[in-house]
Order: structure tokens, then sequence, then C-alpha cells
């Protein structure tokens, strides 16, 4: 018998919560600790399309990169989606955790499955965040290439191996790059990091327009491939808790990207 909390245990080991990032709200959201878990579902977003598939395929449980209280609700409006959500969750007895930063941090997390899925060398993080049992933690990941490239194949790497629409990059298309940084979410924060360190250039996503420029004033490449990229922990965190777990893990199949593109 697995319960809510063995699957908490499990995702604390991989991604420990001391790992997180400021106030970031990660952990059980919602839910029993002794509830009995039979089948999980891994997804990097809860949207209420995510919750009706988990109601659909009998999931007991959902876990989320992005958390679903990310900002405090003052109140359960269930003639609205994220109050809808919320009912149907408790109607289901499905429980929500989310692994958000300290996920990204984590050794085998986010950031190194996206740096090992380009098959980057001689990895090591983007930026230090916080030290733990006298070994280093850090936000992003720099690695090697196997062998010199171009920004703008770069991007067209990444489109192909992460399945994405579309890209935008920063920075001369014909510009040779060896060695990447990567950071999956939100990555505005980290340009001037990314380009005082080693790297050629940085991929990220959601970078805003002026802090376009400030890279272009840097004379810093960036590939802003989306805040999408970071669905690669669905799969990766499925081959983790299966090693560990005899249950059901399945990866939901609702996407979850608000964009569109022509």
């Amino acid at each position: 018998m697995v319960t809510v909390g063995d699957i908490v245990k499990s995702m604390e080991r991989i991604a420990p919560p001391e790992l997180k990032l400021g106030k970031d709200p990660i952990g059980l959201h919602i839910g029993d600790e002794m509830q009995v878990v039979t089948k999980v579902m891994v997804t990097l977003d809860v949207l209420e399309t995510v919750v009706d598939e988990a109601i659909a395929k009998g999931v007991n449980m959902i876990i989320a990169h992005h958390p679903l209280l990310y900002v405090p609700i003052k109140n359960i409006d269930t003639s609205a989606s994220r109050g809808r959500l919320i009912a149907k969750l408790l109607k289901h007895d499905i429980a929500v955790f989310a692994a958000h930063t300290n996920l990204d941090v984590a050794e085998g997390g986010v950031n190194d499955m996206l740096a090992q899925s380009l098959e980057l060398q001689s990895i090591t993080y983007l930026e230090k965040t916080t030290e733990r049992y006298q070994v280093d933690y850090g936000i992003g990941r720099i690695g090697e290439l196997a062998e010199v490239t171009t920004v703008s194949a770069l991007s067209e790497q990444v489109k192909k191996l992460w399945d994405l629409p579309g890209v935008r990059f920063i920075g001369p298309a014909d510009r040779e790059i060896k060695t990447v940084a990567i950071l999956g979410g939100d990555g505005n924060n980290y340009i001037r990091t990314a380009a005082l360190s080693k790297a050629d250039v940085l991929i990220t996503g959601d970078i805003y327009y002026h802090l376009g420029h400030d890279a272009m004033e840097l004379d810093f490449p960036v590939i802003d491939a989306g805040h999408t990229i970071e669905k690669i922990m669905i799969n990766g965190l499925i081959t983790l808790l299966q090693e560990q777990h005899s249950i059901s893990f399945i990866a939901s199949q609702v996407d979850t990207n608000p964009f569109n593109y022509r």
C-alpha cells in the first residue's frame, strides 16, 4: 500500500524542500498524507482541464511543477474556474503536490534534465543559491556542446528536440557558440549573470522586451524557447518515481501552453 505521504517523501528526496528559492509555495497543497494512492499523474501545470483529465483517468494524486496555490486565495468561488478546480479535487479525493524551484535547483532536476537532453558536457550550475550538507547547489546550468554551432542552428535544434511551436532569439544568427547556459522558466533575472559567465548563449523563457535590449547591449545571445520547455520534468519525474514505487505513474496529455502560434 502506497500513501500520499509516501509519494511526498519520495519527492522530497528527489527535490529537497530546503532547495526552494524564497517563499516558493511548494509541497502538498491539497490532500491527506494518509490517503492511499494507486495512480499518480505528473503535469507541468494544474489547470481545470488537467483536473478533468485526472478524474477521467482515475488518478488519486497530481504532481505538478508549477504550484496550484502560487498566489494565496481569498475565497473559493465555485462559479469560477479556480474554484471549480479546487471543488473537483476535493470531491474526487485527488491530492496535489508541487515541486517548483526546489526541483529546478535539485541535482537531476529540471535544469539538469534540460542540460542532459542537449548532451552538454562538464555541467555546473549558473548561480549558487544555497549550501546543503556542505554541498553547493545552484539555479540554471552551464555546459559544453560536443561541437561548435551557431545561434540559429541551436535555436532550430531546441525547437525540434523539445517539440516547440517556435522559439525567439536575440543576437546575430551566425554567432558561433560552444558553451551554453540553460535555465528553465523565467530567465529574465539571469541574463546578466549568464553574460558574465563563460557561457556563449543563454537558453531560457519569457524574456521581456526591454531586457531583450539589455542582452543586445551586452552583446550576449539569448534563445527564448518559452516557459513550456520545463515540461521535460513530466517524463523525467515519472522515471525517477517508478524506480521507487510499483503503482501507476502517468503523464498528463493536456497541453497547458496558453499561447498559439501562426
